[in-house]
């Protein structure tokens, strides 16, 4: 009888560590994209001299849609309030658009990366998440 209670105990401890390991890959996916997506826009904001081009809108359009798509499906991951400074950035990014604000553009782009990179080595697999 003892050898069923090893054998769920077993199930149990793998399952946990496979959402775990299945947490860790989406979050760090998640969040390498948008950085990832924050270097394509500096490297079309190179190219270009102003913020009020197409280019420059769409590329923003495109990374605040990812992003809510990422931060519904992380919120079930992690603690939502740890994640909503990158979407808040992303706000401030469309709102330098029409005053063509370059400076401040570009700081809200590298706060956007410097929270994916920080958040990439303090988020992962834990097990008060999963609990």
């Amino acid at each position: 009888m003892k050898i069923f209670h090893y054998i769920n105990f077993l199930i149990m401890f793998l399952l946990l560590i496979g959402i775990c390991v299945l947490e860790d890959f989406l979050v760090s996916k998640s969040l390498s994209d948008i950085q990832n997506r924050c270097y394509k826009i500096e490297k079309v904001l190179e190219r270009k001299e102003n913020l009020k081009n197409m280019e420059i809108i769409l590329t923003i359009d495109n990374l605040e849609y990812t992003w809510l798509n990422y931060e519904s499906e992380m919120c079930y991951m992690v603690n939502h309030k740890s994640i909503q400074e990158i979407g808040e950035e992303i706000a401030r990014l469309k709102l330098y658009i029409p005053s063509n604000d370059i400076n401040s553009f570009k700081v809200s782009l590298q706060v956007i990366k410097s929270y994916c990179h920080s958040y990439l080595h303090f988020m992962g697999a834990n097990f008060h998440n999963i609990l």
